[in-house]
């Protein structure tokens, strides 16, 4: 129970630098790794080990992987939040659409049997137009339900003033991702991305864009992304929300 309280003081960027540390073993490694200053890697290591009570990175990081490991049941909460700075379970369209993917596809199959083959392509077409189209509304709620709760910290930092509900946000490599970047400071992310990053066009959208991404093996994404101009800050920040669209559940 002591050690639980102690790793839920640790913020998600000093899990980052710990989760990087077996694999790189020096501050400078990670920060080349995290595009940040090894100066800032540092500190968040050192503040890490004081509030683990250890006097070394790697037993830090041994402490919060061994945390984590356990960590494996968690209560599967709706997916979704609405616009409003307080994040809740949405009402709203729910992120897994695997009812009505199958619905679509059954449609589109069913056309195919009746029409000849040129309207049946179209049939076709139409279903897997409306079926992105559902995958960009849910991905675009859950972009909006980000930006809501992100301010800057005195530090300059991006931080979330409510965590996401969705615990597929936290298990690693689950395929539903979200990025916060910006040029001026390290990549702000879940920790379903793991040591991994979302490679962002990072060009102003001051309006959400949609898009695929074939930069994971074997897991295409579809993304959402948008630059904000946060409060008390100058930096221009891309937030983005992605989903492979092969995971229903």
């Amino acid at each position: 129970m002591e050690t639980d309280k102690r790793i839920a003081t640790l913020t998600e960027r000093e899990k980052i630098c710990l989760r990087q540390w077996p694999q790189h073993k020096t501050a400078k490694q990670i920060a080349a790794d995290l595009n940040i200053s090894h100066h800032a890697v540092e500190k968040r290591l050192k503040i890490a080990r004081i509030k683990l009570g250890t006097t070394s990175s790697r037993h830090a990081a041994l402490i919060l992987r061994e945390a984590e490991r356990s960590d494996q049941t968690v209560p599967h909460l709706p997916d979704l939040q609405d616009s409003h700075p307080t994040i809740h379970p949405s009402t709203g369209p729910k992120m897994i659409i695997g009812g009505i993917g199958m619905t679509l596809l059954a449609a589109a199959l069913f056309a195919l049997a009746l029409h000849p083959s040129s309207d049946a392509e179209s049939t076709q077409t139409a279903a897997i137009g409306g079926l992105i189209g559902e995958y960009d509304a849910q991905l675009d709620e859950v972009l909006r339900a980000l930006i809501a709760s992100a301010e800057v910290g005195p530090d300059g930092e991006v931080r979330l003033l409510h965590a996401q509900s969705d615990s597929r946000f936290l298990e690693p490599n689950s395929g539903y991702y979200w990025q916060i970047s910006s040029e001026v400071q390290g990549d702000f992310k879940s920790r379903s991305l793991w040591e991994r990053r979302l490679d962002l066009r990072k060009h102003s959208a001051p309006t959400p864009i949609h898009y695929d991404s074939n930069q994971f093996s074997y897991e295409p994404l579809r993304v959402v992304e948008q630059t904000v101009l946060l409060s008390n800050s100058q930096t221009r920040w891309n937030f983005a929300v992605a989903r492979s669209p092969g995971r229903q559940k």
